[in-house]
């Protein structure tokens, strides 16, 4: 899940890996090349930079329903009563909390919920190492940017995908569970795969627009821009870097070199 960017007029390289967002203790490693990779870079690049002074603030934000709408207006009577079941027995928190936090908020929350243990994180695990070397953080897209691409799928979508997480913890837990193996496998195609086939057709072309080739393609000069000034270490979401539009390919045709990094 790790690759080396070189070429282009780069002066040194830098690095590219692949994350899963939540993985369990037992699970979690961080490999010794990516380890040996991010001390020979001069920063740490995720997504979004989680250490931004303004970063819950934009989170909330971004994250708020606009007035007059709230998820008692979006859901069936009959799916919100569900979720608000949900939460208060398996969680202990009210919906009402949550009323104006747009569906995907909850979507989120849910994620504690397909693992049997208190999850850990790449971005987190990387961000400590970073912190420990002395090397700034830094993010490819602001929180602004990455849940306005978000609010590009439909209303409709979010809300449908949220309620069928809930409707049916077991078989949201086995999907996701499936896509950690396919993770630690570093089986990408895979990865691409499971996730088509949790959405019809015309969903998965919504959400590969919106939330995966957009996001690329604005991606693409942040990272040029800042791998030529510093040698940069990027950790970005697996699904990010497979397919014709994925960043590895559209690296590739900028003119750069991408080559595996092996453990």
């Amino acid at each position: 899940m790790l690759w080396e960017i070189s070429g282009n007029g780069l002066k040194s390289p830098s690095y590219i890996f692949g994350t899963i967002h939540a993985l369990c203790p037992d699970e979690f490693n961080v490999p010794q090349a990516v380890e040996k990779k991010l001390k020979q870079t001069e920063q740490l690049s995720l997504e979004v930079d989680m250490d931004a002074p303004n970063f819950m603030a934009e989170l909330m934000q971004s994250a708020t329903l606009p007035e007059g709408k709230t998820l008692s207006t979006l859901l069936k009577a009959e799916d919100y009563k569900l979720l608000a079941t949900h939460l208060a027995t398996t969680l202990q928190l009210d919906l009402k909390m949550f009323d104006n936090m747009k569906p995907f908020m909850l979507q989120s929350l849910l994620l504690s919920q397909l693992t049997d243990c208190k999850a850990v994180s790449y971005e987190q695990r990387l961000m400590e190492l970073a912190h420990a070397q002395g090397k700034e953080v830094i993010g490819v897209e602001t929180v602004r940017e990455q849940l306005a691409a978000m609010d590009k799928l439909p209303q409709e979508l979010q809300t449908d995908m949220l309620v069928k997480t809930v409707k049916d913890i077991p078989a949201a837990r086995a999907s996701y569970l499936e896509m950690v193996e396919l993770y630690l496998a570093q089986d990408l195609d895979g990865l691409a795969r499971i996730t088509k086939e949790d959405l019809s057709e015309e969903e998965y072309k919504l959400y590969e627009d919106a939330f995966l080739i957009a996001r690329n393609l604005r991606w693409i000069p942040a990272m040029e821009r800042e791998a030529r000034a510093k040698s940069t270490f990027f950790a970005v979401g697996a699904g990010h870097l497979t397919g014709p539009k994925g960043v590895l390919e559209l690296l590739r045709q900028r003119g750069y070199i991408l080559k595996p990094v092996m453990n």
